[in-house]
């Protein structure tokens, strides 16, 4: 089936499905793209304050044979200024990934079987290790989606793999790429312009 959308999420779709091999060679990361399972926009709630446990939605999870990849995405049509050739994120979109790695981490793959085990047991280390949210509580839809998240990291993986911060852009032919992005994350870009119809991306379901 042929697909047209437009914008940011349809170009991120387009990247997972057409393009993901080259984003893999791009990160690097030797795996092939039918090794891979991937969580598109997978959703940890509305990013709020810190009295909240909602971290907000990745664009993006990639589980490679070596590595999660957790992404964020922005085309050449976004708001978001490149200054000084950097991209750069906001810094609630850069404290997703440290609360992510956290839950990977403590959960994925450690011997926890349910969530309220997981919270009783770590609830203080949240904030100990310099993180100003609150945990995900039990009983929570946020819980919820963390713990099928992370139970398919655990079976995916047979031992804890790096986490990579992916920061993609997506670009036409003649936009100007930036040439770093946010210290600690991987910039790939990739040129959308070969697959554009009109103003729409052609992506293939």
């Amino acid at each position: 089936m042929k697909l047209l959308g437009y914008g940011e999420d349809a170009l991120t779709l387009w990247a997972l499905t057409s393009r993901l091999d080259e984003l893999l060679r791009k990160v690097p990361d030797p795996s092939y793209s039918h090794q891979c399972q991937v969580l598109f926009r997978p959703s940890f709630g509305r990013s709020g304050g810190e009295e909240r446990a909602e971290f907000g939605e990745f664009d993006f999870i990639v589980l490679t044979e070596r590595a999660i990849l957790l992404g964020e995405s922005k085309w050449d049509g976004s708001s978001e200024v490149i200054s000084d050739s950097a991209l750069n994120l906001r810094p609630e979109q850069r404290n997703r990934h440290e609360i992510m790695r956290f839950y990977i981490n403590r959960f994925a793959f450690r011997p926890y079987q349910t969530w309220n085990e997981f919270v009783a047991a770590e609830a203080s280390t949240f904030s100990e290790v310099g993180l100003r949210k609150a945990l995900a509580p039990k009983g929570s839809l946020l819980a919820e989606n963390l713990e099928q998240v992370l139970r398919r990291i655990r079976e995916h993986f047979r031992s804890p793999p790096a986490i990579i911060d992916v920061l993609l852009y997506l670009h036409g032919a003649d936009a100007r790429s930036p040439s770093k992005g946010p210290d600690g994350f991987k910039l790939v870009s990739l040129d959308y312009s070969v697959d554009m119809k009109g103003n729409m991306i052609s992506i293939d379901i």
